[in-house]
């Protein structure tokens, strides 16, 4: 699905970064609405800027240069309300979708790094390692420490919820990648889904007992996407537009396309197995006929120097059978 054809996806064009196309969300001033119901405006407005330059630099940096510098290719980002996403492509190596998957969080650990001395030195500066809680509730005089101090909390935050290990957080990308050699591909996806919902229900759990809204609404669309993504791995083409028109199975924005740019059918678990099955009886037949042709070579060989006397009687039926074969095809 063409994301102009979702409203779901509707957005415009800011410019460009690095080659990148940058677009943003028509929905994305709901997060500044929802920030200023519960927070006061000043604040709610500072939590959503640092937010989407934030989530630029998590995309741009952490995932579109490093797949670019690891083989692969990235060309557009998209700032969504509750986060980005990149049209990135990594190589196929273990390296290459390794590092574009742990890249976003690196920057965000980056960022932190970058304000880390301003939190030590603030006074109870070390609050804002609780992602769960603001560090303030309002700006007072020192507003350009407490921005300091936001700036630290927004990427903290972001680090530690994209290192979950689930779909299609950089965490169930990065478990994906380290299995990437081991069994076939839909096993890995399907062990990567278990993982996220285990995470998931653990997540909405922690989020219950500290009656965190935000926190068992963020873990209930996570699960609901490894759901989606479960029932795309399972029936295909009955699921194929995956969450909001975007395959999270294939790459970071659904990837797999065709010469002229479509979106190529996902083919479904029992279709591939099929095809599986299919390939490894052509290769038994192909192998049966390659030794039946040994076969007969030596036995034409033995008759031109020995004459058709010379066969005995099971190898006569070999070379009647095999004779009445290639004359009925």
């Amino acid at each position: 699905m063409n994301a102009s054809q979702n409203p779901l996806l509707w957005s415009i064009p800011v410019g460009s970064l690095a080659a990148t196309r940058i677009r943003i969300s028509f929905y994305f001033p709901l997060l500044l609405i929802a920030l200023c119901f519960r927070l006061d405006f000043k604040l709610a407005l500072a939590l959503t800027i640092i937010f989407l330059f934030s989530t630029l630099l998590h995309e741009l940096i952490g995932h579109v240069l490093v797949a670019r510098s690891t083989g692969g290719d990235a060309n557009e980002i998209l700032l969504w309300p509750f986060g980005g996403l990149a049209w990135v492509q990594p190589a196929n190596t273990f390296q290459s979708q390794f590092f574009t998957a742990a890249g976003g969080p690196l920057v965000n650990l980056l960022i932190c790094l970058a304000a880390l001395p301003t939190v030590l030195w603030v006074e109870g500066g070390v609050g804002v390692f609780n992602p769960f809680q603001l560090p303030f509730a309002q700006f007072t005089d020192q507003w350009i420490l407490q921005l300091a101090l936001l700036i630290f909390y927004v990427n903290w935050a972001l680090a530690l919820l994209n290192l979950l290990p689930i779909y299609p957080l950089d965490g169930g990308r990065m478990v994906e990648a380290c299995l990437h050699s081991h069994g076939a591909e839909i096993e890995r996806k399907i062990l990567c889904l278990k993982i996220s919902l285990v995470t998931g229900i653990i997540l909405m759990m922690l989020g219950l007992y500290l009656d965190n809204v935000w926190v068992v609404a963020l873990s209930s669309m996570l699960m609901l996407l490894s759901i989606m993504e479960g029932a795309n791995q399972q029936w295909g083409d009955s699921y194929d537009d995956s969450f909001m028109g975007y395959d999270f199975s294939q790459g970071y924005t659904s990837l797999e396309r065709d010469e002229h740019g479509e979106k190529l059918p996902r083919k479904s678990y029992w279709a591939k197995r099929q095809e599986k099955k299919e390939a490894e009886r052509q290769k038994q037949l192909e192998e049966s006929r390659l030794e039946d042709e040994h076969k007969l070579d030596a036995l034409l060989a033995k008759v031109h120097e020995s004459g058709i006397d010379s066969l005995n009687a099971q190898e006569k039926r070999f070379l009647q059978k095999t004779s009445k074969n290639y004359r009925t095809k």
